[in-house]
C-alpha cells in the first residue's frame, strides 16, 4: 500500500490488491414468501467472529466460512435459518455438536445461541447507502434486506497443536421445545499440518502474497508466513512499516506458528533467517533457544541489524511532524495492516476519527481544484491530507470488506460517535475529497 496522502493530493491510478468477494446468502426472491426452516449445514467459523461482532448492529454481512484450519486455531459453529420466524426458530432450539478428528471426538451439548444475527443479502449495503443519500424513509429496511439469520454459539474447539493432516467431521442436531429432533448435515473441515503448509502452501509471486494479505483475517493461515518471508528478500523496496506490522500481528496471534517458524529457520537462507528473527523479536518471542540452532555469524548479524533498525512507531499516534509529511498516512497504512491481520475494529475506528479534520480536508480539496502548488507544509495541510486518505481508504474497504461496512454502519448510529464523523461516514462513496482523480 503506497503513501495514501500522496495519492490523494496528486491523484493518479491506484487500486488495492485483489480482494475476495464477500460471502452472501443469495439474492431474495421478490414477492415470494420464504417458508421458515432451518438450513441444516453447520457453518464453521473462526472463534474470533465473536469479537468481530461486538458492538455491531443486529444485521451484518456474512462471515467467511472456514474450509481449512491449522494447528492451534480456535473455531466455532453457527446454524442458519430462513423465513419470517427464523429468529424464533433458532432461539427456541437446543443444540448439540460433535467434532471428530484424529481418532477422538469432542461433544458440546445443551447449547443455546449466544447471539443471533440477520445476514445481509447481496447489495444490501449499497441499497442502504442510496436510501440514506436520497433521504428516503428506511424504516424496516434492514429486515427487508435480510432473508437469513445466523445463530452463533459459545463453542470453542481448538485444532490440536500437534495435528497431522486430516479431515475434521462436525455432526449436530437441534431439538425443539416440543421434542422434535432435526439431524444436521455433516460438515467437513480440512486440517493442514505445519509440514503440509510448508510443503504445499507456497506463493507464486508477490502479487499472490498481496492477495493473501488483503483477506487474511477472513481465513488466517499463519503457517504460510514462511513462504511470504522467502519472497520478501526479493522486494527491492525493502520492508515497509505496514508490511512489518502485518507480519508481527500474524505472529502475535499464532504462537504455534511462531514456534514452528523458529524450528525451521536453521534450514533457511541467511536473509530469510535474519528477517524472521527481527519479526519474532518485535512480536515479543524469546529467541534464546532458536539462536542456539543458528550459526554464530547469524547471532552477530541479528544483533547488529536489530540495533540499527528503527523502532516501529505507534500506529495510533497521529501527531503532526512537519519534517515527515507522510507520518500520519504511514501510520494509517499500519492500522490497516492490523485490521487485515486480525479483523479488529480498533484500528479502523482510529482511521475514521481522522474525518473530524473536515475543514482542513475541504481546504486541501480547494487546493487540488485550483491547481496551485503547495507553498509550505503546515499542520492544517497534513490534517487535510489525512482526512482525504482516511475517507478514501475507508470507502474502498467498505466496498470490498463486509466487516468494515458493518463497523461503519454501527458507528453512524452510535450516539457516542461525534456528529462530524457520522456525517462524513455517510459520504464515503460520494465525497469528492475521498476520490482519486
Amino acid at each position: 500500500m503506497p503513501f495514501l496522502a500522496l495519492i490523494l493530493l496528486l491523484g493518479g491510478p491506484f487500486r488495492l490488491a485483489a480482494q475476495a468477494p464477500r460471502a452472501t446468502p443469495g439474492r431474495p426472491v421478490p414477492n415470494k414468501p420464504i417458508p421458515t426452516k432451518l438450513i441444516p449445514a453447520p457453518w464453521v467459523l473462526g472463534a474470533e467472529t465473536v469479537d468481530h461482532w461486538k458492538g455491531l448492529l443486529p444485521t451484518v454481512n456474512a462471515p467467511k466460512q472456514r474450509t481449512r484450519a491449522y494447528p492451534g486455531q480456535r473455531l466455532t459453529l453457527a446454524i442458519a435459518a430462513q423465513g419470517a420466524d427464523r429468529d424464533l426458530l433458532l432461539k427456541g432450539g437446543t443444540y448439540a455438536f460433535t467434532v471428530t478428528f484424529g481418532g477422538s471426538a469432542t461433544t458440546f451439548s445443551d447449547l443455546h445461541p449466544s447471539q443471533i444475527r440477520g445476514i445481509k443479502a447481496e447489495g444490501a449495503d449499497f441499497a442502504t447507502y442510496v436510501m440514506e443519500q436520497a433521504n428516503v424513509e428506511a424504516k424496516g429496511l434492514e429486515d427487508a434486506l435480510s432473508m437469513v439469520s445466523l445463530a452463533l454459539f459459545d463453542l470453542d474447539w481448538q485444532v490440536p497443536a500437534d495435528a497431522k493432516d486430516g479431515t475434521a467431521a462436525i455432526q449436530g442436531a437441534m431439538t425443539t421445545p416440543g421434542g422434535k429432533v432435526t439431524q444436521l448435515k455433516t460438515a467437513h473441515l480440512e486440517i493442514w499440518s505445519s509440514d503440509r503448509a510448508v510443503k504445499e502452501g507456497a506463493f507464486q509471486n508477490q502479487e499472490e502474497v498481496g492477495a493473501w494479505t488483503m483477506t487474511y483475517y477472513q481465513a488466517p493461515e499463519p503457517f504460510r508466513l514462511l513462504h511470504a518471508l522467502r519472497l520478501s528478500k526479493d522486494d527491492k523496496s525493502g520492508p515497509r512499516p505496514n508490511v512489518i506490522t502485518f507480519y508481527v500481528q500474524v505472529l502475535k496471534a499464532a504462537p504455534p506458528a511462531a514456534q514452528d517458524l523458529m524450528r525451521r529457520l536453521a534450514r533457511e537462507d541467511r536473509v530469510t533467517r535474519i528477517y524472521a528473527l527481527l519479526l519474532l523479536s518485535e512480536a515479543g518471542y524469546d529467541l534464546s533457544s532458536c539462536l542456539t540452532t543458528l550459526p554464530v555469524e547469524d547471532h552477530q548479524a541479528f544483533q547488529q541489524v536489530r540495533t540499527q533498525a528503527v523502532a516501529l512507531p505507534d500506529p495510533y499516534d497521529f501527531s503532526v511532524n512537519l519534517d515527515d509529511p507522510y507520518q500520519i498516512t504511514t501510520r494509517m497504512d499500519m492500522l490497516w495492516s492490523i485490521f487485515l491481520a486480525t479483523g479488529d475494529q480498533k484500528p479502523v475506528r482510529a482511521i475514521a476519527d481522522t474525518l473530524a479534520w473536515r475543514e482542513d480536508g475541504k481546504a486541501v480539496l480547494d487546493l487540488r481544484r485550483s491547481g496551485k502548488k503547495i507553498e509550505s507544509i503546515t499542520p492544517g495541510l497534513l490534517h487535510g491530507l489525512a482526512y482525504g486518505a482516511g475517507g478514501w481508504s475507508l470507502g474502498s474497504f467498505v466496498r470490498n470488506h463486509g466487516l468494515v461496512a458493518d463497523f461503519v454502519e454501527a458507528w453512524k448510529r452510535d450516539p457516542k460517535t461525534p456528529a462530524v464523523i457520522k456525517e462524513e461516514l455517510g459520504t464515503l462513496i460520494t465525497n469528492e475529497a475521498f476520490k482519486v482523480k
